[in-house]
Protein backbone atom coordinates (compact mmCIF):
# COMPACT_ATOMS: atom_id res chain seq x y z
CA UNK A 1 0.00 0.00 0.00
CA UNK A 2 1.39 3.74 -0.46
CA UNK A 3 1.62 6.14 1.76
CA UNK A 4 -0.04 9.47 1.12
CA UNK A 5 2.74 11.97 0.72
CA UNK A 6 3.95 14.49 3.21
CA UNK A 7 1.50 17.29 3.73
CA UNK A 8 3.56 21.00 4.47
CA UNK A 9 2.28 20.49 8.35
CA UNK A 10 4.41 17.18 8.35
CA UNK A 11 7.17 18.16 7.18
CA UNK A 12 7.41 21.07 9.69
CA UNK A 13 6.88 19.25 12.54
CA UNK A 14 9.66 16.58 11.69
CA UNK A 15 11.64 19.61 10.73
CA UNK A 16 10.70 20.83 14.89
CA UNK A 17 11.15 17.71 16.01
CA UNK A 18 14.80 17.30 14.48
CA UNK A 19 15.77 21.19 15.82
CA UNK A 20 14.61 20.49 18.91
CA UNK A 21 15.01 16.65 19.92
CA UNK A 22 13.18 17.00 23.15
CA UNK A 23 9.92 18.65 21.98
CA UNK A 24 7.09 15.93 21.16
CA UNK A 25 4.25 17.31 18.90
CA UNK A 26 1.74 16.28 16.55
CA UNK A 27 0.25 19.36 13.65
CA UNK A 28 -1.79 18.89 10.97
CA UNK A 29 -4.52 20.38 8.34
CA UNK A 30 -7.90 20.74 9.05
CA UNK A 31 -10.42 21.56 6.58
CA UNK A 32 -10.86 25.19 6.13
CA UNK A 33 -7.50 25.02 5.83
CA UNK A 34 -5.87 25.57 9.58
CA UNK A 35 -2.91 24.27 10.85
CA UNK A 36 -4.11 22.88 14.43
CA UNK A 37 -1.22 22.16 17.23
CA UNK A 38 -2.92 19.54 18.58
CA UNK A 39 -0.70 19.00 21.09
CA UNK A 40 2.68 19.78 21.84
CA UNK A 41 5.01 18.36 25.18
CA UNK A 42 8.37 19.82 26.06
CA UNK A 43 9.82 17.77 28.53
CA UNK A 44 10.11 19.45 32.13
CA UNK A 45 14.11 19.91 31.88
CA UNK A 46 13.67 22.14 28.95
CA UNK A 47 10.96 24.50 29.84
CA UNK A 48 11.66 28.29 30.93
CA UNK A 49 15.02 27.74 28.12
CA UNK A 50 13.23 29.47 25.35
CA UNK A 51 11.86 26.61 23.34
CA UNK A 52 8.79 26.26 23.33
CA UNK A 53 9.12 30.87 21.84
CA UNK A 54 11.47 29.44 19.23
CA UNK A 55 8.95 26.34 18.29
CA UNK A 56 5.89 28.50 18.25
CA UNK A 57 7.80 31.30 16.44
CA UNK A 58 8.88 28.96 13.53
CA UNK A 59 5.18 26.99 13.06
CA UNK A 60 3.29 30.50 13.23
CA UNK A 61 5.93 32.04 10.72
CA UNK A 62 5.53 28.90 8.12
CA UNK A 63 1.54 29.15 8.72
CA UNK A 64 1.89 32.93 7.32
CA UNK A 65 4.24 31.79 4.79
CA UNK A 66 0.92 29.85 3.67
CA UNK A 67 -1.59 32.17 4.63
CA UNK A 68 -3.33 29.55 6.76
CA UNK A 69 -4.53 30.50 10.31
CA UNK A 70 -3.49 28.51 13.18
CA UNK A 71 -5.74 26.88 15.52
CA UNK A 72 -5.13 25.18 19.28
CA UNK A 73 -6.32 24.33 22.44
CA UNK A 74 -4.44 24.69 25.60
CA UNK A 75 -5.07 22.22 28.54
CA UNK A 76 -3.31 20.75 31.48
CA UNK A 77 -3.16 17.13 29.28
CA UNK A 78 0.90 17.18 29.42
CA UNK A 79 1.08 19.06 32.68
CA UNK A 80 1.01 22.88 31.04
CA UNK A 81 -0.93 25.38 33.28
CA UNK A 82 -3.54 26.07 31.22
CA UNK A 83 -4.36 29.90 32.32
CA UNK A 84 -0.07 30.29 31.32
CA UNK A 85 -0.69 28.41 28.41
CA UNK A 86 -3.56 30.92 27.26
CA UNK A 87 -1.01 34.15 28.20
CA UNK A 88 1.85 32.47 26.60
CA UNK A 89 -0.28 31.82 23.21
CA UNK A 90 -1.34 35.28 23.35
CA UNK A 91 1.84 36.66 22.83
CA UNK A 92 1.64 34.82 19.34
CA UNK A 93 -1.52 36.43 18.43
CA UNK A 94 -3.84 33.83 19.63
CA UNK A 95 -7.41 35.04 20.45
CA UNK A 96 -10.53 32.92 21.65
CA UNK A 97 -12.23 31.21 18.81
CA UNK A 98 -15.71 32.53 18.97
CA UNK A 99 -16.70 30.98 16.00
CA UNK A 100 -16.05 27.68 17.19
CA UNK A 101 -18.52 24.84 16.80
CA UNK A 102 -19.46 27.20 13.40
CA UNK A 103 -19.66 25.01 10.50
CA UNK A 104 -16.19 25.75 8.44
CA UNK A 105 -14.43 27.31 12.09
CA UNK A 106 -12.07 25.44 13.63
CA UNK A 107 -12.89 23.23 16.74
CA UNK A 108 -9.77 24.19 18.61
CA UNK A 109 -10.32 27.24 21.32
CA UNK A 110 -7.48 29.37 20.08
CA UNK A 111 -6.55 31.11 16.60
CA UNK A 112 -4.75 33.06 15.52
CA UNK A 113 -5.09 34.88 11.97
CA UNK A 114 -2.41 34.49 9.50
CA UNK A 115 0.27 37.81 8.93
CA UNK A 116 1.52 38.79 5.49
CA UNK A 117 5.20 37.58 6.26
CA UNK A 118 6.62 41.10 4.55
CA UNK A 119 5.10 42.54 7.87
CA UNK A 120 7.07 40.55 10.48
CA UNK A 121 7.78 42.06 13.56
CA UNK A 122 5.14 43.96 13.28
CA UNK A 123 2.18 44.21 15.06
CA UNK A 124 -1.00 42.03 13.17
CA UNK A 125 -2.80 44.74 11.05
Amino acid sequence: MDQAPMSWADALAEEIRTSYPGVRLELGLDPGPYLVLFWIFLPEGERGKGIGTRVMERITAEADLHGVPVALSPSGTFGGDPDRLHAFYRRFGFITNASRGEIGSSRESMIRAPRDPACRGQKAH
